[in-house]
């Protein structure tokens, strides 16, 4: 396998997935589709001019410019999430060198904003704040915003969104949609504030704004006085929160609940803790009245129906999780790769023939002969670092989640059946002179395997109960394949037929294996009436 050849397919891969969703999302993704148009052109000139080099250029181009800002952007999202401003705004200086077309700059002065803020600076705060809240942009809109709620003054922030403010800006925000919500919360307009969330489920209510609808739900489950439930999204998907929030938000639920006595002991705690970003939202908080007489019928069937989701999604969460180091016969399976690569090396090398077929490389005449083993140690040796590195990060991504489903055994049973069935669909494929290939070694196949036997799994789950993870998830699969069909296709190094045989066998076996892990809904909301 060729590494300047497949940069350049990662290149074009990433481009073209970049223009579409910037394309779909128009002025806002600006930057990102002058740098996606800029990067795939560059990489078409290259090839013309630096065929050979073509794809190390080009793939450093990518890193610099589109990688480390997208993860970039995702570390700054989950700084601000836990209140650490300051260091988010740091990697926003850092990030508007590499990408300057899009809000990097901005980000730097209103997470400075946040950062005097949070340090009770009150006025400094505005300061920074001001000379956005003068444009006709919507980080003006999200800026004044931000002025209000340093003050405390819902009131006025709910005045201000409702005369000056179209539904259509809202709705183009998450953080908008979010602000709005809570200050509806706040000014205790609780049956307004569900129908809003039920207006703005199906913008936030996706995979890519997953954090910001379950914040919404935090929102409207806090100020209607449903503490358990604020404190299962708290433990789980909204564990990332900062420690001030998360008071904020328990006192929020409690208060709604009748414990109005918590107001000042929380607003004092806050302040202490140095996070000051609620405490005066907190002090300046007007007696809620009772939450049962605000509440009308609608309002109250809609929240059981979001709670009863609630619990039943977050279980659907937590089965999708899988990780690596709980994960024994995963980390077996890629210590025993990496320790066939070590062998091949001390042999004579990962790339030398004799070394391969010393330590059992895939020969089909040898193997009709009588070396069988060559089926299962072929799906351990790999040529070169390159090929054994891609394939181990397939297996530590995919391996978690389909060894949880299936169980230990279970799962060493399948990842084993589609290695050897994918070697033997190649031996009988030559054989016959279907499809000839004289040699082959990799984990290809058996990790292919796994994205066919997760796709089984995940059509099980979904027959069984409504999953938009696992939906998601499928499409991903399914977007996956046709784009590795495309590049083996195009690189004849690659065996096609070895990834098709061992897809083909993971489904069989995912649809055949009982699952371990299966997660029964059960959790029945209860809303007072």
């Amino acid at each position: 396998m060729d590494l300047n050849r497949l940069l350049i397919w990662m290149v074009y891969v990433s481009c073209s997935s970049l223009l579409i969703v910037g394309l779909t999302r128009g002025r806002a993704a600006k930057g990102w589709i002058f740098i996606a148009g800029l990067l795939f052109g560059l990489t078409l000139f290259l090839q013309q001019v630096f065929p050979q080099q073509a794809g190390l250029i080009s793939g450093a181009v990518w890193v610099a410019m589109v990688l480390i800002p997208q993860r970039g952007s995702v570390r700054i999202n989950q700084l601000t999430w836990r209140h650490q401003f300051r260091t988010a705004r740091r990697w926003a200086q850092v990030l508007r060198l590499l990408h300057p077309m899009d809000s990097f700059w901005q980000w730097q002065r209103y997470l400075r904003a946040m950062e005097f803020a949070q340090a009770g600076k009150l006025a400094e705060a505005e300061a920074q704040l001001l000379p956005f809240s003068q444009s006709a942009s919507l980080m003006s809109v999200v800026a004044r915003c931000q002025i209000f709620r340093f003050r405390g003054d819902w009131q006025a922030l709910m005045n201000w969104m409702t005369q000056e403010v179209t539904k259509e800006t809202v709705m183009s925000s998450s953080s908008l949609m979010t602000t709005y919500l809570m200050a509806l919360g706040e000014t205790h307009r609780l049956n307004e504030m569900i129908l809003e969330l039920e207006r703005f489920q199906p913008r936030l209510a996706n995979v890519a704004g997953r954090d910001y609808w379950d914040f919404s739900r935090l929102i409207v489950f806090a100020f209607c006085g449903q503490p358990e439930i604020v404190t299962r999204l708290l433990k789980g998907p909204l564990a990332k929160l900062a420690d001030s929030a998360q008071q904020f938000w328990l006192s929020t639920a409690a208060i709604a609940a009748g414990e109005k006595e918590t107001v000042q002991q929380t607003a004092d705690q806050l302040i202490a803790s140095g996070d000051c970003l609620y405490a005066n939202t907190l002090l300046k908080r007007v007696p809620n009245v009772c939450v049962d007489n605000q509440l009308n019928d609608y309002s109250r069937h809609q929240l059981k129906a979001w709670g009863d989701t609630l619990f039943s999604e977050l279980q659907d969460r937590e089965r999708q999780q899988g990780q690596v180091l709980r994960s024994p016969i995963t980390l077996g399976l890629i210590t025993i790769n990496l320790a066939f690569f070590v062998a091949t090396i001390l042999f004579g090398g990962s790339t030398d023939t004799v070394a391969l077929y010393t330590l059992g490389a895939l020969i089909p005449a040898e193997v009709v002969a009588g070396d069988w083993w060559r089926l299962l140690t072929a799906a351990f040796l790999h040529f070169g670092p390159l090929h054994l590195s891609l394939n181990m990060f397939g297996l530590a991504l995919l391996g978690p989640f389909v060894e949880k489903m299936l169980g230990t055994w279970r799962f060493l049973i399948s990842y084993l059946i589609t290695a050897i069935g994918s070697m033997l669909a190649l031996t009988l494929l030559t054989v016959s002179n279907i499809f000839v290939t004289p040699a082959a070694v990799g984990a290809s196949g058996a990790i292919m395997g796994l994205i066919g036997t997760e796709a089984a799994i995940q059509i099980r789950i979904l027959r069984q109960q409504s999953s938009k993870v696992a939906a998601a998830r499928l499409r991903l699969i399914g977007l996956f394949v046709m784009i590795q069909m495309i590049f083996d296709a195009m690189t004849p190094q690659v065996s096609f037929m070895g990834h098709v045989s061992g897809l083909v066998i993971g489904f069989g076996v995912g649809c055949l294996l009982k699952l371990q892990y299966m997660t029964s809904i059960s959790r029945q909301t209860v809303v007072n009436s």
